[in-house]
């Protein structure tokens, strides 16, 4: 459905894009966890910034390919991504390399936030794992009235095939949300976007649009 332009993965070599477990800082603690849905999340001091990153990692039960097509679908972005309420393709810069906006809605009084993010596919052809690389481009979006725009951001998603049909799922975000903005909300921030984020992954997943999505260009095991 999505992969004609979207995925045409970069088979080998490593991206010139630094991974954020690479970031120097402070070991991975773990902040919450949602049983049900087996979501843990971690959160970790990263060294220069007043900022933690964070992590979740969790497993579900789908192809590649599925997780590809949600994870494609830009439009699907207000449906299932934390506090996104707008999201659209900026361009297509390669059938590998993407920018997309989104524009995030926070509790009153803070100002909503939007970001504009560069991504870049690969996946490895051996181990068939997939990863997503995740770059703040603040200029290549006009600003918009009445958000504040993020001006420094990375992160990842990382897709690991496993035994039965299962994908272990991580996803990594540290962004400098920019402006004023209360520690409390930062904070919660830093915690509920992993975890609600993966939450609506697993039910969007469900989804036959998504859940029987086959690409020609992802590898599966």
């Amino acid at each position: 459905m999505y992969g004609s332009l979207m995925i045409r993965w970069i088979l080998a070599g490593m991206l010139v894009l630094s991974p954020l477990s690479a970031l120097a800082g402070g070991a991975w603690e773990k902040a919450t966890e949602d049983e049900d849905m087996q979501i843990v999340v971690y959160t970790r001091n990263v060294e220069g910034s007043s900022f933690k990153a964070s992590r979740g990692v969790t497993t579900i039960s789908a192809s590649l390919g599925a997780i590809i097509s949600l994870i494609s679908d830009v439009n699907s972005f207000p449906e299932w991504m934390h506090n996104v309420k707008r999201s659209l393709l900026v361009e297509q810069i390669s059938s590998s390399e993407r920018i997309t906006y989104t524009a995030q809605k926070l509790p009153w009084p803070v100002t909503d936030r939007d970001t504009v993010v560069y991504s870049k596919f690969s996946q490895d052809p051996d181990t068939k794992q997939i990863v997503i690389r995740l770059n703040a481009r603040p200029d290549a979006y006009p600003e918009q009235d009445g958000h504040v725009r993020v001006p420094q951001m990375n992160g990842m998603w990382q897709l690991t095939p496993k035994e039965g049909n299962q994908v272990e799922v991580i996803y990594e975000i540290h962004p400098d949300p920019g402006g004023r903005i209360p520690t409390r909300v930062a904070n919660s921030s830093i915690v509920d976007t992993p975890l609600n984020t993966l939450r609506g992954m697993h039910r969007m997943i469900e989804d036959p649009k998504y859940r029987d999505a086959r690409m020609d260009r992802v590898l599966e095991p």
